[in-house]
């Protein structure tokens, strides 16, 4: 009878562990898995556990060593083993995710993707820029600080990146559009990482000594692109913008070797994220794409762009979470 008993209640622990039921504290967890190891990410996951925190889910962040799909394909075959609740997951390719994702879904996950998409796939929810929306920004901006004239030279964190794709075209159309005289020289892979992006400014400033001006297309391409600079005695006199908010960029747009940089509202994608994946775990239908936003960072708003955005993020939050909503197509102002 104590054999049978026994065996009646491994059945049922292992049943348990199946279906994800083996939590002794019945708390939902949901894990972040970005692209790769980047300062970027550092406010998405400080959203993400912000969020967690309040709603008493418990969080987690994995990342890839390298921006590599089948790390993430691996990384996210493991949280299956583990039965987690939710994955927020920026995608570094689209079809490559498919039938990992599909194997998440089957499996009773919830997935959803943030800063970059996968559109592909069966992901609920993509939370993140517009991209094109964040490209032809950046193209106009840049049309007006180079004035139609000069040399334009481009740094991309992965050449397979679809939100990074989108948002070259974009840029390039506004370019044309604003400032047909200038010419985009080239257009070089950083591999997502700072030595590289510098060591690709170093190459393209020795074949193209008449650039006027550096464009990056992702975050880690302005540290690398000033540090390139200073190790030639270039800094400010060309002209250098792009993507994101990491430190290294900040301390350039507050030194003047950095003109400006569009920071994608990272901290909101990771509170949006936690919001969506609970909402997604109550059985609430998901908008299929949510738009959080640009902020232009020049010298006026670099101190305190931040503080802006997590309000944002906070306030937005309880109005977002489980709720029809279109993306919101309106990029933001300088404030």
């Amino acid at each position: 009878m104590f054999k049978l008993l026994a065996v009646a209640v491994s059945a049922v622990c292992l049943t348990a562990a199946f279906v994800g039921c083996n939590k002794t504290d019945n708390k939902q967890h949901f894990v972040m898995v970005p692209k790769g190891v980047n300062p970027y990410y550092d406010p998405c996951y400080e959203g993400f556990k912000d969020a967690g925190a309040k709603l008493g889910i418990d969080t987690e962040f994995t990342a890839p060593k390298d921006f590599s799909v089948s790390e993430q394909q691996e990384i996210i075959e493991d949280l299956i083993q583990k039965h987690v609740d939710g994955i927020a997951i920026s995608a570094n390719d689209d079809q490559g995710l498919v039938g990992v994702i599909d194997e998440a879904t089957k499996a009773g996950i919830k997935v959803i993707t943030f800063d970059a998409p996968a559109p592909s796939s069966k992901a609920l929810c993509y939370i993140g820029t517009n991209n094109d929306v964040a490209g032809y920004m950046a193209g106009t901006e840049m049309a007006k600080r180079m004035g139609d004239k000069g040399v334009l030279l481009m740094l991309q964190g992965g050449m397979g990146a679809q939100n990074l794709n989108e948002r070259y075209a974009a840029f390039e159309r506004a370019m044309k559009e604003k400032a047909p005289h200038v010419t985009i020289i080239a257009r070089e892979d950083t591999q997502g990482k700072i030595p590289i992006a510098q060591e690709k400014t170093e190459q393209l400033l020795q074949a193209h000594p008449d650039a006027t001006a550096i464009f990056g297309l992702s975050g880690e391409c302005i540290p690398g692109i000033v540090s390139a600079l200073k190790n030639q005695g270039k800094a400010g006199k060309i002209l250098v913008a792009g993507f994101d908010d990491v430190p290294d960029t900040l301390a350039a747009i507050r030194d003047g070797t950095c003109q400006f940089s569009l920071a994608q509202k990272t901290y909101k994608m990771g509170w949006l994220s936690v919001m969506e994946l609970q909402a997604a775990c109550e059985g609430k239908a998901l908008p299929k794409q949510i738009d959080t936003g640009l902020l232009l960072l020049t010298k006026d708003n670099v101190d305190t762009y931040m503080a802006q955005m997590k309000q944002e993020a906070q306030q937005s939050g309880q109005v977002l979470a489980g709720a029809a909503t279109g993306p919101n197509t309106a990029p933001a102002t300088q404030k």
